[in-house]
């Protein structure tokens, strides 16, 4: 493919080379550059969670890329705690990256990642509702029925039946389980959170709730039930950020979930701006998502790198690997600061202002798919 030099196909497009708001980043396995660590070192001084997004979970390029901001932000910022876009019961129990699902955990793209947080002995821990892996659909029963025995918390046999058909049958628990099997469910795990016992300890408040917006979040509508998982994950991620209190955290999702803010384009992924309205984290947001891809054609890349309102118009060129910096890009080009754009983040084919969702936007020029 051929280097693309932005000349005068947008007013603003040929002073950006060479500006702060846009660095050319290294190749893949050597990304950050100094000048790039410098500026994001400034942008992340005051912060102590980075969000890390993905186009989509089976881009591989996309993890080799965070990898390198992992590196960066353990080596040389102190961060030794990592949240996935996870299993929360299974991780907030384990630690364990084998309870992450595959395309991260399995994958060849990121074997250098986890074998770096083990060396580095940085923690991981999970924010999703949704079990994952067999550990929370095998214990989450057992330990919750032990706890509850443990405090004396009465439940009917038929409560304890409905518990172990969800965790045994998982998203398909509607196939044994009634409408009103689900309301009598739902309401006894109402009245569980109210008991002494449960309100007092944490944990468990927060797995009951989890596990409630679990059923609640598969017998609504696809909408909706986008809305309840990423009101749950932000509220499973705002948990784990108070029991980490003051130590820093990467965090590890789509770049859907990680936006800073919501609109109705969203379709109910919202997870970023929800955790905002409940934390006093100070954060930065950074999405993800490659150029060049096997199934994306040359030809449409042309066509898009052409139009004055897609993002791939404002980069230096198109081969290489990029990252913007949303505060500096709107400082340098008032005109930008609310420009609606379409990009390649997996966030559909709206147009939107990405300077708003994101903090910073890293672009990969060659792509790859996840292997394994």
């Amino acid at each position: 493919m051929k280097t693309y030099l932005l000349l005068v196909t947008c007013a603003f497009t040929n002073l950006m080379i060479g500006q702060k708001s846009i660095i050319m980043l290294n190749s893949i396995d050597t990304l950050l550059n100094q000048d790039a660590k410098k500026e994001l070192s400034l942008q992340i001084a005051e912060k102590d969670m980075i969000f890390m997004g993905e186009s989509e979970h089976h881009i591989g390029s996309d993890f080799l890329a965070k990898t390198e901001f992992v590196k960066f932000l353990v080596l040389e910022h102190g961060y030794k705690n990592i949240a996935f876009e996870g299993d929360f019961f299974a991780l907030y129990n384990t630690n364990d990256k084998n309870f992450l699902f595959p395309f991260w955990s399995k994958s060849k793209q990121c074997k250098a990642l986890f074998n770096f947080l083990e060396d580095q002995k940085v923690t991981i821990w999970g924010f999703d509702n949704q079990f994952s892996m067999g550990y929370s659909f095998l214990n989450f029963s057992p330990q919750l029925f032990s706890f509850m025995n443990e405090n004396n918390i009465t439940y009917e046999k038929q409560f304890k039946d409905f518990v172990d058909i969800v965790c045994k049958r998982g998203p398909e628990f509607e196939k044994e389980l009634s409408k009103n099997d689900i309301k009598y469910l739902v309401e006894k795990i109402n009245i569980i959170l109210q008991a002494d016992s449960v309100q007092e300890n944490k944990q468990w408040f927060q797995f009951l709730q989890s596990f409630q917006s679990i059923i609640l979040q598969n017998t609504t509508s696809k909408l909706k039930a986008y809305e309840i998982r990423d009101n749950q994950m932000a509220s499973n991620l705002q948990f784990v950020a108070e029991k980490l209190e003051k130590q820093k955290i990467i965090v590890w999702a789509a770049n859907a979930h990680i936006s800073k803010m919501k609109e109705e384009f969203m379709d109910g992924k919202i997870m970023g701006a929800k955790f905002l309205e409940q934390t006093n984290r100070k954060t930065f947001h950074i999405g993800f998502a490659p150029i060049k891809m096997s199934y994306r054609k040359t030809s449409f890349i042309e066509t898009q790198v052409k139009q004055k309102n897609n993002l791939l118009n404002l980069l230096p060129n198109i081969t290489g690997n990029s990252i913007i910096f949303s505060s500096l890009i709107s400082k340098e080009y008032p005109e930008l600061k609310d420009t609606k754009f379409v990009g390649m983040f997996g966030m559909g084919n709206t147009a939107f202002n990405y300077f708003k969702h994101f903090d910073a936007l890293v672009f990969i020029g060659n792509g790859e798919k996840v292997s394994y």
